[in-house]
């Protein structure tokens, strides 16, 4: 399906780029009656490869089927949304394999994913049968908790329910009904099926929710919910081996624990950046930046610029397009604002704006992103450059350290050692909960790479616990205490002041040296584990580390003594031999 664009004027919007995205009159009659409207265009946003129209982009469809078929007229940055997110590679496949979207809260994503999942299910599960049938096609919904990841499978399901409640039969439509099957309804096992067998499940984005499936399309909501990599890592593996998958993820902004978004945040809005720098100005042709560059990843990001005050009306436009579109909703908005909520989940959940920590970093500025030299991937994941390493012939270091609170425990394990340039290589090798699984982790690391000395506090934290333990398992042990301790935090700091750091830019490990704290002992920085916004561990593991690679070089073992000389063989001639020698009287 296409849509069929009418004759009206269409009002210029704010921020909006080529490719022009078809939008209501709405907005100029808003603008003309002075009313605050939402900017349509995202503040952060990955550019098309070409321009975007029916043939180019899935999003136009998506818009028709929703007005056409459903009866929902979208707003404008939900449209300008799928016609860019829904972009075109040449052979009609998606473009984007995985699309981030971040916006202020109540704008709207439950509908939009809504509408999507219908058109999913009733249009584009049939555009490849010979690829992808329709019985392989699941679409799968996933949120940290089940009841958001069922909002909108609830709203699909009004769609087509061909036995509906009694409430919900007004909202049925009756040819989307007629080509599905009767659902399962029970909590938990909920499935949406049609008569094709296409189906769509909502399922709890636990570790376990999403292994064994394998999806055509996955949303994940509520992104900024996941603190660890272990749902990401389960539940986005069920895409990869479906031709023409795509996974959603889409959240208002998160903080500092919202390790996983944060991490692919970054990354998107680096290749962002990157492509301003060489595409946009002709440094590169666009093949030469794909042959290096993630361009199967898109952010679209409606936030407040960073730094504007919390009431302004400018910032509240970018992270809230739904204004102006959606009845009272600027009033609502500023009614929280002037609420009684922390300042802080103001920002993040009505301006989107990533408010990690009031308090200074203490490597503000000191460089760690431009020693970053992590691998490079092409779009199918497959590594194309390893990126920084440890030379062959350095000797190399373990370092410990154990994040614990009221509500968890998690240990870390980095390494370092000497690149071939001389520079010095930090690394994070393992971080689980617990505790339990350190000693024998750090024996296998030992077993395959022989490193052997092992750096961790060993007085007033939870790390001093595996002590005994690593000693017991015959590790050299490097206490970081007294004067180590002091100086040890301002020895990362100097080193990355001088260049002689690189890191594979580890999302956990950037994310505790950007946001990690210091505090003042005996007059020098120390690591502030319980004063910081985010687990620090990451860092004090790799700074344990460097102190062990740098300042407890073991001594050189003494050469063994050499073996005594041989025995010589001495010939008595002090006695004679007679023909019969009696051997109990004959003198040796």
């Amino acid at each position: 399906m296409t849509v069929s664009v009418d004759e009206r004027p269409r009002p210029q919007l704010a921020r909006l780029d080529e490719p022009e995205i078809y939008t209501e009159t709405v907005y100029a009659d808003a603008k003309r009656y002075g009313k605050h409207v939402g900017i349509t265009e995202p503040r952060l946003r990955t550019q098309p490869l070409r321009p975007l129209t029916p043939e180019t982009s899935h999003g136009y469809s998506v818009i028709e089927f929703a007005l056409e078929v459903l009866g929902v007229r979208l707003y404008p940055w939900q449209k300008a949304l799928l016609i860019r997110a829904l972009e075109l590679n040449e052979d009609g496949t998606y473009r984007f394999r995985k699309v981030f979207v971040l916006v202020g809260r109540q704008n709207g994503k439950t509908t939009l994913l809504t509408v999507l999942a219908l058109w999913w299910l009733f249009v584009d599960a049939d555009s490849f049968p010979e690829h992808l049938p329709a019985k392989d096609f699941l679409i799968l919904g996933t949120a940290q908790n089940l009841d958001i990841a069922e909002d909108a499978w609830n709203g699909a399901l009004k769609r087509c329910d061909p036995n509906p409640d009694e409430d919900d039969e007004e909202y049925v439509v009756a040819d989307l009904a007629a080509e599905t099957r009767k659902p399962v309804k029970t909590n938990g096992k909920k499935s949406l099926r049609l008569r094709n067998n296409a189906k769509y499940e909502p399922r709890a984005a636990s570790r376990m929710g999403g292994r064994g499936k394998s999806a055509a399309r996955v949303v994940m909501d509520e992104m900024r919910e996941q603190q660890t990599w272990d749902i990401w890592g389960s539940v986005s593996k069920t895409k990869n081996a479906i031709f023409n998958s795509q996974l959603w993820g889409i959240s208002s902004a998160g903080d500092a624990k919202s390790v996983v978004l944060a991490t692919l945040r970054d990354g998107a809005i680096k290749t962002i950046r990157e492509y301003e720098q060489y595409v946009e100005t002709g440094l590169q042709t666009l093949e030469e930046f794909a042959n290096t560059h993630d361009v199967a990843t898109a952010l679209f990001e409606w936030s407040a610029t960073p730094g504007r005050p919390l009431m302004d009306i400018e910032g509240i436009l970018q992270a809230n397009p739904s204004v102006g579109y959606k009845p009272m909703f600027f009033d609502s908005i500023w009614s929280d604002l002037l609420g009684d909520e922390p300042e802080a989940t103001k920002r993040t959940e009505i301006l989107c704006d990533w408010v990690v920590s009031r308090a200074e970093p203490f490597l503000q500025g000191e460089g760690w992103a431009d020693s970053a030299d992590g691998p490079v991937l092409d779009d199918d994941d497959n590594v194309i450059e390893f990126g920084s390493t440890i030379a062959d012939s350095s000797r190399m270091t373990m370092g410990i350290d154990v994040y614990s609170s009221a509500r968890t425990t998690s240990s870390v394990i980095g390494v370092a050692g000497y690149r071939a340039d001389g520079r010095r290589h930090l690394e994070l090798i393992a971080q689980r909960t617990g505790m339990s699984w350190v000693v024998k982790y750090a024996i296998a690391v030992r077993e395959k790479t022989g490193i052997n000395q092992v750096a961790l506090q060993t007085k007033g934290c939870a790390a001093a616990d595996l002590v005994e333990p690593l000693k017991e398992a015959g590790f050299d042990i490097v206490s970081i205490s007294g004067s180590i301790l002091l100086t040890s935090a301002d020895r990362l700091r100097k080193r990355i002041a001088a260049d002689q750091i690189r890191h594979r830019s580890q999302g956990p490990l950037n994310l505790a040296i950007a946001n990690g704290t210091a505090k003042d002992l005996a007059g020098m920085p120390v690591w502030d584990r319980f004063g910081a916004p985010v687990d620090i561990s990451p860092a004090v593991a790799v700074t344990n580390a460097l102190v062990a690679l740098e300042a407890f070089v073991p001594a050189e073992k003494p050469p063994p003594p050499a073996p005594p000389p041989q025995a010589a063989s001495v010939a008595r001639t002090d006695y004679s031999v007679a023909e019969d020698v009696n051997l109990a009287t004959a003198a040796f």
